[in-house]
């Protein structure tokens, strides 16, 4: 019987927007990693965005996760929504290599290439919704507690918010209105904060944009297909004798 090829698992969040190339539920953002996108119906946005979710929709993904182990062999997996950090810690003990948030980026990169008294100031987050996004989901994953956090605007005219009305389907996707909003956040956030070396998308939904954020800030980006890939290729280390 040949080889499986392995995969990696999209736990994805049950919504309907457009999920264009470079979004995490889209399959050629991945390039030629194989990827397999799996809904939990359970996970609605407003949900998981407001936190108040439980045991049984931790059991939701846990249940599709191993489904995708034993049906598609999967071999790592990423969700669609940063803000199930703080699920994290009750995901990771039931399912292998879960990347369950781009935020789990956000502790590396301190620890590791900017340790010291000033870590936490070195790394900064872009998020969809900055007040919903706690020191909990930061914590969650190993971050610091004060990491500067800046957001997408949330007001209810869609002409102010345009992110925020697209994912709402409330207007078309508007690719340019979009990538204006993440710059700007990604913009103020090292303005004022200029001792940030590195920035994290929170947001599955904003990687389109990771190449303008860095041109506009001088600052590396990483998004949950950076954490995605890393999962994966560590998962499938290549045989260098075929």
């Amino acid at each position: 019987m040949p080889r499986r090829t392995p995969n990696l698992g999209v736990l994805q969040l049950k919504t309907t927007f457009p999920r264009p190339p470079g979004d995490v539920g889209h399959p050629a953002s991945w390039g030629d990693i194989p990827v397999v996108i799996r809904i939990v119906e359970e996970a609605v946005g407003d949900l998981v965005v407001g936190g108040g979710w439980g045991e049984d929709l931790v059991d939701a993904f846990v249940r599709e996760g191993q489904k995708l182990m034993e049906e598609e062999g999967c071999v790592a997996f990423v969700t669609s929504c940063g803000f199930l950090a703080t699920m994290h810690p009750l995901l990771v003990k039931r399912l292998p290599f879960m990347g369950t948030s781009s935020l789990l980026q956000v502790t590396w990169l301190q620890q590791t290439f900017f340790p010291g008294p000033n870590a936490s100031k070195a790394v900064g987050v872009i998020t969809f919704k900055k007040s919903a996004l706690t020191t909990k989901h930061l914590t969650s994953v190993g971050a610091h507690p004060d990491t500067p956090v800046y957001g997408l605007p949330e007001d209810d005219d869609p002409s102010k918010a345009i992110f925020k009305a697209v994912l709402a389907e409330v207007i078309p996707y508007d690719y340019a209105g979009m990538e204006s909003e993440v710059v700007g956040a990604a913009v103020t956030l090292i303005t004022n904060h200029p001792d940030v070396k590195a920035i994290v998308l929170e947001c599955t939904n904003m990687p389109p944009f990771s190449h303008a954020v860095e041109k506009a800030t001088g600052r590396r980006v990483w998004d949950v297909l950076t954490l995605g890939r890393w999962l994966y290729q560590g998962a499938t280390p290549r045989d260098y004798r075929s």
